[in-house]
């Protein structure tokens, strides 16, 4: 994501915590009965720095359930296995990982097993709840008590051996209920911000219509498919991405789940009958495409499209998007290397650090040594073929989208540390066009507007964290909002209405704030068939809503363009026309460029 350092994330200096919870029903039946936090019995000697424990319950399972899922937590580190199988691992107390793990129940004995490590103090505990739904059956309900047994012996195979007790194998002891000190609710679920704490412009209104279920993940990508569902991706994890089908009313009607091995995607699209993955798959990080090929309505298969060199984490790999011109195009950050196979006919080339006076690097070490083009937008064959560097000089915009006239817009950062620095550049509306160069460098070797061999910024808009970028052209909004671009601000908690306005071959804009809330951790939006706006929260393990927004104003005329005002749109129609005829010859040499 657009430098996530907006993120945050803290650490604690408590000890060992470690939590389980297989939830099904969320957060109000785990207090229907309360587990305990437990520890192994050292027999009153003290918890030792880095001491690590060994815990597990066996259960039987008559029926395989419907749903199981898993959340995690721990202060210090702490794994989780079942059947054998690790599961999910934590780092922090407040930092719970929520895992589905429907598919590692078994029918008949299962075992749930711990590992959890005391790092820093004397302060130590285990807490689990494990809930299962069978269909038409109870739930079923194990949580930690003072019947789970434990070991300060790492034996081998440790995670899946049945319950006993025997010299190595003993009761644990209690240290206190679910709530009780230093804890507190450490199984609390992050949840969305409610759609009535959020402010609209007039006229418009926000409903959350999803707060994301014990297993759903943080979310970070969304795109939609030709019958209207929704396919999110949570940003850790594989084997965890949702299609969620809507009814006629905009309500969520069913949730599955994509039982391929990919996700952690920052880019998703759907197109040539084909779910595009920018994300982890089987061969590690890059562009996956999931296909159908028995027409079950189920993706069966993955294919690697392309994989790129360091393109994980927040300035890796991000929006993918299909082009007018039926081209596949990926924007990535600035830490994502160039491909070694790019076509000898890409538009962009030449690029250089330019730099006639030595750069002073980022005093943090961010992003030193790492060399032009800076972020760039690749374009490609439906194959991932035919490679060409269509423009750089980002820094790590997220997203990007074509408007109705097929120009190319997104919301790129700078580096937050930087603000009030000379050389500091504000989030920006940028347009990309072929062989662009935006002029983002590292350090202080940022080229300003005024570079003859540079773009100026389309509109700065300050500090934040850009994430998600749509046009609203097929909504149904008031024109003026129907043809804006809708520009998310995650560390600010908006979404902006930007309002382009041709001028030469290029634009001019001025923004709003179309939807605000604290917080607001906006990520994503696409617009559904029934003309409204659905957008996602989430992104480093912070809770994760599905809204939707629609228009319940009053019939808005649309006021028609003065004389004045279509002659200066036709002007700037004819210079981008010629500005694509001269794009035309970009890459190549052609002796018609001349005339």
């Amino acid at each position: 994501m657009t430098r996530m350092t907006s993120f945050p994330i803290h650490r604690r200096g408590f000890s060992v915590l470690f939590f389980v919870c297989l939830i099904f029903a969320g957060a109000g039946a785990l207090r229907a009965a309360l587990p305990e936090w437990i520890w192994h019995d050292n027999r009153g000697a003290a918890i030792q720095t880095n001491e690590v424990r060994f815990f597990r319950k066996t259960f039987n399972v008559e029926r395989k359930p419907s749903t199981a899922r898993l959340s995690l937590a721990a202060d210090d580190g702490a794994v989780a296995y079942l059947n054998g199988k690790e599961v999910a691992t934590s780092t922090g107390f407040d930092k719970a990982a929520h895992k589905d793990v429907t598919r590692d129940i078994v029918v008949g004995e299962n075992v749930l097993a711990v590992r959890g490590k005391n790092v820093a103090s004397d302060v130590a505990g285990v807490i689990a709840i494990l809930e299962l739904q069978a269909p038409k059956k109870p739930k079923q309900a194990i949580m930690t008590d003072t019947t789970w047994a434990s070991s300060a012996k790492n034996e081998p195979g440790w995670e899946t051996i049945s319950f006993r007790l025997d010299n190595e194998w003993s009761r644990v002891t209690s240290k206190g209920k679910l709530g009780d000190k230093p804890w507190g609710d450490a199984i609390k679920l992050p949840e969305a911000t409610p759609a009535e704490q959020l402010t609209l412009l007039p006229g418009f209104k926000a409903e959350l219509i999803h707060n994301a279920a014990p297993g759903e993940g943080s979310w970070v990508a969304m795109t939609i498919d030709p019958r209207g569902r929704l396919i999110i991706s949570p940003q850790q994890g594989t084997n965890n991405m949702l299609r969620v089908t809507l009814n006629r009313d905009g309500k969520v009607k069913e949730i599955e789940r994509i039982n391929l091995p990919v996700g952690s995607a920052m880019g998703l699209l759907y197109a040539f009958n084909s779910l595009y993955v920018n994300g982890a798959g089987p061969k590690g990080l890059g562009l996956y495409r999931l296909g159908d090929t028995n027409f079950d309505g189920r993706f069966d298969t993955v294919k690697v499209v392309r994989q790129l060199e360091k393109s994980g984490g927040e300035h890796g790999t991000h929006a993918v998007l299909l082009g007018p011109d039926k081209k596949l195009y990926v924007m990535n950050g600035n830490f994502v290397k160039l491909p070694q196979d790019l076509s000898t006919n890409s538009p962009h080339k030449n690029y250089a650090d330019d730099q006639l006076l030595p750069r002073a690097n980022d005093g943090n070490g961010f992003g030193n040594g790492v060399l032009p083009p800076g972020g760039f937008v690749l374009r490609m064959n439906y194959d991932g073929k035919d490679c060409e560097l269509f423009c750089a000089g980002q820094r790590n915009t997220y997203d990007f989208a074509f408007n109705p006239a097929g120009e190319l817009f997104g919301f790129d950062s700078d580096m937050e540390w930087d603000w009030g620095t000379p050389w500091y550049r504000p989030t920006r509306i940028l347009h990309f066009v072929s062989g662009g160069d935006n002029g983002f460098r590292e350090g202080t070797g940022k080229f300003p507007d005024y570079y003859a061999d540079t773009l100026p910024t389309t509109l700065d808009i300050g500090i934040g964290s850009p994430t998600g970028v749509k046009f609203g052209t097929d909504s149904k909004f008031p024109g003026k909002y129907r043809d804006a671009c809708y520009a998310m601000d995650w560390s600010y908690g908006r979404i902006l209405a930007v309002h382009l306005k041709p001028e030469g071959a290029t634009y001019t804009a001025t923004f709003e704030t179309f939807v605000k809330g604290k917080p607001l951790n906006v990520t994503d939006l696409e617009f559904g068939k029934d003309g409204a706006m659905y957008f996602i929260t989430g992104g480093n393990r912070t809770g994760s809503g599905l809204y939707r927004v629609r228009y319940v104003g009053p019939k808005v005329e649309e006021r028609a363009k003065n004389k004045s005002e279509q002659r200066a749109e036709q002007q700037a129609a004819e210079a981008r026309a010629l500005r694509k005829q001269l794009e035309a010859f970009h890459g190549k040499q052609d002796p018609k460029a001349i005339e």
